[in-house]
């Protein structure tokens, strides 16, 4: 069996999409080791699963550009749940937003994100082979 991850190659959306996954990783260790009382790596995991999600469609895709997209909303979502829960929380149940984020992340936002990427990337790469 093939490694799929060795076929792949370098392009700019696809290491963009790496650079912005590891942005996530450093930013939910640190909210594990640095902001919470008691560090979770089930906590930790449960941040990823939106990433992971992008990884898959990257490791897929001959286009790096809808995980690129995907990797973005969820990374942008992270942080505004950040910006939420320890900066500047409203509420007391504030703290929600780190188990509801990933899970909308993954389950919605970043494939409805990779989805119309993906469209429009099928859709551009159509008409320029028709043109020529």
């Amino acid at each position: 069996m093939p490694n799929i991850f060795l076929s792949m190659t370098l392009s700019e959306p696809r290491i963009y999409a790496v650079a912005v996954i590891a942005l996530a990783v450093a930013l939910h260790a640190y909210e594990q080791l640095a902001k919470s009382s008691t560090p979770s790596a089930g906590f930790f995991l449960w941040a990823m699963v939106p990433y992971a999600v992008c990884v898959l469609v990257l490791a897929r895709s001959r286009s790096g550009i809808p995980a690129a997209l995907g990797v973005s909303v969820a990374f942008v979502l992270d942080l505004l749940a950040h910006y939420d829960v320890f900066v500047n929380p409203t509420s007391s149940t504030a703290a929600l937003a780190l188990l509801a984020v990933p899970l909308w992340s993954a389950l919605f936002f970043a494939p409805a994100v990779m989805i119309v990427a993906w469209l429009a990337v099928r859709r551009r790469s159509r008409a320029g082979n028709g043109a020529a």
